[in-house]
Formats: C-alpha cells, sequence, structure tokens
C-alpha cells in the first residue's frame, strides 16, 4: 500500500500530463501547496540583471499586494532566495539556505516585508538548463516542516510543473487585449477611485489598506499599462474600456 506521499506523488505525474492550461496547473499546484502546509507558490524565469521579472513570470499564486510590491519594486534583484538559486541545482528552505546568512540591507528588506503576507519561510527549487539559470518554482507558507521524502517529492513535482507550462507556451496565442487582461480586481478598484479624484490616502481609507499599499498597487498598473504617471493610468484606462 502506497504512503499518502506516494499517492499525491502518483496523483500529479498522471494529472499533470493532461493539464493544458496554466489555470488548471495553478488549481492542481495549490492543492499540492496545500499538502504540504504551504499557502502560496509561483514560478518564473530569472531575469537577467536589466530585466524586470514580469515577461518571465509563468505562474504567480502569491498574495496580490505582495505580488504588485514586488513587481514594482523590481525585488527580484535584491531577493536573497534569487541568490541561493544561482549557487545550487537542488531544492532548499529558506530558513536553513538564506535564514542566518549575511545579507545586505536591501535583501534583507524583502525578506521581511514578505512577512506581511505569511511568507515567513518557503521551499524553492531552481530550474537549470545547460545554459545556466533558468527559473524558479517557490513555496511559501508560515512554516516549513517537511522530511527529506517530502523535499523530494515536492522538488519532483516543482520540475514537472515547470516542464508543463515551458511545454505550453508555444501553443499560446497573442492576444491584443493582453496589457488590459493582466489588470487585478484590485487594481481596476483603485483606478477607479484614481479616476473619481481621490488621493492615495483616501483610497487607501475607502479599502481599508495603506496609502503605501495604493501606491504600489498603482504603480504595478502602470507599468502593465505602459503608462507614466496617475494621469496617464486613469486616461488609459478610459480608453481601453477598463472603466466607463
Amino acid at each position: 500500500m502506497r504512503s499518502a506521499i506516494e499517492n499525491l506523488l502518483f496523483d500529479f505525474l498522471t494529472d499533470i500530463k493532461t493539464l493544458d492550461e496554466p489555470a488548471a496547473i495553478m488549481e492542481r499546484l495549490a492543492k499540492v501547496a496545500g499538502f504540504f502546509g504551504l499557502d502560496s507558490f509561483a514560478i518564473s524565469g530569472i531575469p537577467l540583471p536589466h530585466e524586470r521579472i514580469e515577461p518571465y513570470l509563468l505562474l504567480n499564486a502569491w498574495p496580490e499586494e505582495w505580488a504588485n510590491r514586488y513587481m514594482t519594486e523590481n525585488y527580484v534583484h535584491s531577493d536573497p532566495v534569487i541568490y541561493r538559486c544561482k549557487g545550487t541545482d537542488r531544492g532548499f528552505v529558506w530558513s536553513e539556505a538564506v535564514g542566518d546568512a549575511p545579507i545586505g540591507q536591501k535583501a534583507r528588506r524583502v525578506m521581511n516585508e514578505a512577512t506581511e503576507f505569511r511568507m515567513i519561510d518557503g521551499f524553492s527549487v531552481p530550474i537549470h538548463s545547460p545554459g545556466g539559470i533558468q527559473a524558479i518554482v517557490t513555496f511559501s507558507g508560515e512554516k516549513v516542516d517537511m522530511s527529506e521524502e517530502e523535499r523530494a517529492v515536492l522538488e519532483l513535482i516543482a520540475i514537472y510543473a515547470h516542464k508543463q507550462l515551458r511545454d505550453l507556451i508555444p501553443r499560446e496565442k497573442p492576444d491584443p487585449r493582453q496589457a488590459t487582461a493582466q489588470i487585478t480586481a484590485r487594481e481596476l478598484e483603485v483606478i477607479h477611485w484614481a479616476a473619481e479624484g481621490k488621493s492615495n490616502w483616501e483610497i487607501g481609507q475607502i479599502l481599508a489598506r495603506s496609502e503605501k499599499t495604493v501606491q504600489h498597487i498603482l504603480a504595478s498598473a502602470q507599468y502593465k499599462l505602459d503608462v507614466t504617471n496617475r494621469t496617464q493610468l486613469v486616461a488609459e484606462a478610459f480608453r481601453t474600456g477598463l472603466i466607463r
């Protein structure tokens, strides 16, 4: 009789070959993460030093506000977990690999701010190609408590999930509405209030968010719609029909 962890791996490897939509892979990975007591996850290529992470992000199941902040602040180039991926080809637990390591002020800021979203610890799997680092599959939660067998299983699952996503990319058709489709419900709500003339502080009071969080959300929306300020953001939102 197979153990629970063996059943998990068997079921995932059986299912993954039949999943042909990123949303389906996300749903399946959410069940896997829950099995290990983890809350969120993401799969992404790792950009070069002069690049941003957005074009490389394959799957994002992070808390929305943290994802907005991470991308707006371009944290990928300060993230100690990303840095650790460049020096290993095995999955690792954050607290063991970078928890007590001497890291810079920016890197410590990334880790400290992540805890605001219950991303206190995590398990990350670097994906390497012959040409070097290729991607990262990362899971996070309040605590990581896995045996060596469980870590090995989650690492294998991560590798298969990444491969399936990569295989789907050539079959995806370009969508001219892609930029507006990437706007989240929270971003759209903030844009609406900005169009009403509300300040960041006022929007924060309405939505029970900090002024800084509102600023991050607006900046993320500006980046997605390729505009440089609040006025252009509202104008583009009207032009594309995001708000009416």
